[in-house]
Order: C-alpha cells, then structure tokens, then sequence
C-alpha cells in the first residue's frame, strides 16, 4: 500500500494541471496557501449538502470517510466493502499510480460497479469532467466489473413542488467516452507528477494567465507578492490580463513605464496612469453634474438581499432561483426595511410592500443596480397584475455605479475593485461593514436564520442581515452627497 505522502488526491492532480509549482507547494508546503475567503467556504459547504442530499438517491449506503481517520484507513476498509459485495458506499477510496480519488457514491448494480460524481451547478465544466475523467482511469485500473462513471448535476428545469423529488432533481451523464481516450493521458500526466515530487525542488514557473484559470491559485499571495505593490500594473484597471502579462514579461512593470499612447489601449489609461502617479482622483465634474441632474426628488435608497438555495425550498421555484428576502431603504432621515420570513412563497406580499414603499418617491438610489432590475422583472414574470407598478419602479432605478464605472470619479486607492464595500469605505468615514461582508455570506446568515431554533439567537441573525443591508443604502446615499460635494 503507498505511503500516504506519496498520493496524489483529485484536488492535487487538478492543481498539477493549473501549474506544477501550485502542486509541489500543495503537495511540500501547504502552509503557504492563501488563506480561504468566506465566500469559497460557503461555496464548499452548499457543494457538500448537494452531495449529501444526492445519496439519499442511493440509501443504505455506508460512508467511508466517517469510519476512517485518514487516507490509508479509508482505502483497507474500502477493499473490505468491495469484498463483502457492498450495494453502496459513499466516498469509495480508491489508489493507482499514486493518484487518490474518493467515489462521491459507487453502487453494485447487476453485478457491475457504477460510479457517481455529484456537482452543485447545472453545468459541467472543462474541471468538473477532468476531475471525472481521473477517477474513470483509477477505477477502470483497479476496479473489477467497474462499468461507467456519470457526473450528477442539477436539473435547471426542475420545479418545486410539495416534496423533493431526487430523481427529477438531478441529472446525469456518462464520461465513459472522454475517459476512455485519455487513459494514456492521464498515465503520462500521473507520472510527470510524481516525477516533480521526487526532484524535491519547487519547479521553475513565473506568475501567468495559469494563475487565474480555471480559478485564482491558493498559493497567488505567496507567488505575486513581489509583482503587487503599490505601483504594479497589476494595479491598474481595465486592462486584461493579457495585456498585463504582456507588459509584465517585456519587463513593464510599474505603471510609470506604461506608454499610454500604445496602441490598442482605452482612452480613459492616459488619466488612470496619472492619477496613480499624483494619487489624486480622477474627476470629472460636467459627466458627474448631467449624472445628478438625473435625480429626482424625493429620493431614497434601495438595497436587495436574496436567496438562492441550490435545492430549492419553495413551491413553484428552481435550484438556484433568486429569491428575494430582504430589501432596505435610507431616504437621508432614517431606514426602512422589509424582512421576508418565506413559510410559504411570499413573493407577491414582498412586491406589494416595495411597490407601496417607493411610490412616494421619485428616484430609487441603487449600486449596481443589475440585481435589482433582475428581481424586480422576475417579480413582473410571476405577477402580471404588478406589472404597471413594477415597471414604474425599475423606471426609477439611478444607479450610481455608473459614476464610477464610467471613471467619472476614481481613485487610485479603487485599484480594480469597484465594490461598493471598497469604495465607499475609502471616500466616506462613516461607513463600516462589520459582521457580514458579502451577499453570499448574507445568503448563508438567512439560511441559519431559518433553521435556528432558539428565538434571541434568530433576532440576532436577522438584525445582523438588516444592519448589513442598511450599511449598503446609506453607503449609496452617503456617495450621492459625496458626488454633489465635489460638483459644488
């Protein structure tokens, strides 16, 4: 049996493919990974009760990863399992080459094993059937009687009713075909791996393209600090990355070194190149006045929360739909919200009440408005009888992202993040995101807020989604003052 330290997991052969000094840090110095953002947390948590769920299509089953300490345990009693002709087991650990896989859920049907891979989307990546692809050869290797592999997804169109229904709830497809030409590959790719391990030294490979796809690498803050400090062009914004490597690979830099008149480049480069260098903002008074002049008073502003649950809870609604469950207002005196505690499908009660709220008012303040404009025509979808009210809402929609998306206003302190979290904390002082710091982050509270049981602790959760909310209207508003302070 290998040596644990010498397998090679899904995870680790995935980042083998990204780039190999990626999986030689994964594999030799873990501690250098970046630490996992919140949202990537969250992301992980709703891919593990998508899987969880999805083994309710196959019951009974016996779940290795709960009757193992670690690697070497779950491969002896997953031989033990196989042995005893076990209908199902969850997590099936399986070695060969030194790759490591766990089976996600492997059933005994008709005297041949069927394998399972089960994804929380509803499409299957270039990643999602790679990873699938590597489990194919390791069970096609090891396995006797292994028959086929399907990667399980949602179903888009599936529509909520009463009761789950799994089966119509996710969908499967074979990889037999794809895996079975790269059998070869994956021998070679396997082989090169263990071949970087064995050198014992970090394989040779500066910052590129490779860093950010299929996603940003664990180890960019380890790689890229000597390429992000405050003059990096990797500062600037609206430039690809393309361009950016480019410049950095023909030893340009710094922004200071950037000829703005190159060919190719927008035309807003030659200011953003000087506001950097002066770290004054870029200001564009005519452009900020006609933005105002759109603004019609009274005014206030708005901000939605939704929520999402990839196995949908309502009558009537998919995996995924945008739900809204929160929306707050700040008119320049004081807030408003309305909370939605969604026992039943209370869409329309929460179209009724926003459409009764912003009726007395002429412009409805957003940031980013795209979120809002997409609920308010989902609400127009369900509910044709709103209609009118609706459209006359979204026909009130300012959005004030475009200020800034427009480099009507910028500050080299934006970088390339224009969140309203970054920019309002850096322009206005009283603005302070605390517990919450992210939609998705919020989405999950309102989760917890739904399942908890103890009443102080469900207050608690919801003052915190409404604070949240809150600070995201007043910081809209507070910008709009901001914005009028600089024309003045």
């Amino acid at each position: 049996m290998n040596n644990s330290n010498n397998l090679i997991s899904k995870t680790a052969y995935l980042k083998f493919e990204q780039c190999k000094k990626a999986f030689y840090f994964y594999k030799k110095h873990p501690y250098l990974r970046d630490k996992i953002s919140i949202d990537k947390q969250l992301t992980f948590k709703r891919g593990h009760e998508v899987g969880d769920l999805a083994q309710s299509i196959f019951p009974g089953g016996i779940d290795v990863s709960k009757n193992s300490k670690n690697s070497i345990e779950a491969l002896h009693l997953t031989q033990t399992l196989i042995s005893n002709k076990t209908p199902v087991i969850y997590e099936a650990t399986f070695s060969f080459n030194s790759a490591l896989i766990m089976v996600d859920i492997l059933c005994l049907e008709d005297g041949e094993y069927k394998a399972y891979e089960v994804k929380s989307s509803f499409k299957i990546s270039e990643v999602y059937l790679k990873d699938a692809c590597l489990q194919y050869y390791v069970l096609k290797n090891i396995l006797v009687n292994f028959n086929d592999l399907f990667l399980v997804t949602l179903n888009q169109d599936y529509v909520f009713q009463d009761e789950l229904n799994l089966k119509q709830l996710f969908k499967k497809r074979s990889v037999k075909t794809e895996s079975e030409k790269n059998l070869e590959y994956f021998d070679l790719q396997i082989n090169n791996a263990k071949f970087i391990l064995s050198q014992n030294i970090i394989p040779n490979i500066t910052i590129g393209k490779h860093c950010f796809k299929p996603y940003q690498c664990d180890y960019f803050g380890n790689c890229w600090k000597d390429a992000t400090n405050e003059d990096s062009i990797f500062n600037l914004p609206l430039i690809n990355k393309e361009k950016l490597m480019e410049w950095y690979n023909c030893n340009i830099k710094t922004i200071s070194q950037i000829n703005e008149n190159e060919e190719g480049l927008k035309s807003n480069i030659s200011k953003i190149k000087n506001a950097f260098l002066s770290n004054n903002a870029i200001i564009e008074k005519k452009e900020i006045t006609d933005f105002l002049s759109t603004i019609k008073f009274p005014v206030t502003a708005m901000d939605m929360e939704i929520w999402g649950p990839a196995i949908p809870k309502l009558n009537g609604t998919k995996p995924f739909e945008q739900i809204p469950y929160l929306v707050s207002f700040f008119n320049g005196e004081s807030h408003s919200s309305v909370f939605m505690e969604y026992n039943d499908d209370e869409r329309k009660e929460f179209a009724e009440k926003l459409i009764n709220y912003t009726k007395h008012y002429n412009s409805i303040l957003v940031f980013d408005g795209t979120l809002e404009k997409l609920i308010i025509n989902n609400l127009i979808k369900h509910y044709n009888d709103l209609k009118s009210d609706l459209e006359t809402l979204k026909n009130k929609l300012v959005d004030v992202f475009d200020v800034f998306l427009n480099f009507n206003y910028y500050h080299p302190d934006f970088k390339t993040n224009f969140s309203l979290k970054i920019i309002s904390t850096k322009l206005l002082n009283d603005i302070n995101y605390s517990k919450i710091t992210s939609g998705l982050e919020a989405m999950n509270y309102y989760e917890q807020y739904r399942t908890e049981k103890n009443d102080v602790l469900k207050q608690l959760i919801k003052e915190d989604l409404i604070s949240y909310c809150e600070t995201d209207t007043l910081a809209t508003f507070k910008l709009v003052d901001f914005l009028s302070g600089i024309v003045k």
